[in-house]
């Protein structure tokens, strides 16, 4: 597909371009960005006081991604909040993720049930695992990508928010090398 862009139009993406760099469809996915994470804000500060749900802020200036739809998480360092609980790195998230399961499910059983991550009964350390004391169970260590979609199912199925703010790191191998970016899902 092709589409013809006018010239006042391209006159107006110009503006917001870096030259040598941005192709038009660049511009149009930071305006897209842009656009959905204005809407989002709205969306959250707009929630009914009597929601459940937190307000969560969305920093000015960083990209909003689609949280179903992640970019590639490789060289990505991570803090956020899953529902109320803060986290500080991948699978700390996945950690919290898994507690806050747990209550619902109350076995490990129904865990199993909810999760696509690898867990054990009990404490077991070889093979990545490690042990949550609080739950009783072991968790297998994952990369970035597996860790947001593992904890975006368990928040999809407890109906609880989760907001990651991602930052990769300057590598040439990184989606986007010294950017920041977010990703919120609330139900």
């Amino acid at each position: 597909m092709q589409i013809d862009i006018p010239e006042p139009l391209l006159k107006r993406l110009q503006k917001h371009a870096t030259p040598f760099v941005d192709t038009p469809v660049d511009v149009i996915e930071r305006w897209a960005d842009f656009y959905d994470q204005h809407n989002q804000q709205n969306m959250i500060l707009n929630a009914k006081p009597n929601s459940k749900r937190p307000l969560m802020e969305i920093p000015s200036g960083v990209r909003q991604f689609d949280p179903k739809r992640p970019p590639s998480l490789l060289h990505t360092r991570v803090r956020g909040e899953f529902d109320t609980t803060s986290f500080s790195n991948w699978n700390d998230m996945l950690r919290i993720a898994h507690i806050h399961a747990f209550k619902e499910a109350r076995t490990f059983e129904e865990l199993c049930k909810m999760t696509r991550a690898q867990i054990r009964k009990g404490s077991y350390s070889s093979e990545g695992y490690k042990f949550v004391p609080e739950i009783g169970i072991s968790i297998q260590g994952v990369d970035a990508s597996h860790a947001w979609e593992y904890a975006l199912r368990l928040a999809i199925h407890l109906k609880v928010p989760v907001k990651a703010e991602i930052e990769w790191r300057h590598n040439d191998n990184a989606a986007h090398p010294g950017e920041r970016g977010i990703m919120v899902w609330t139900h």
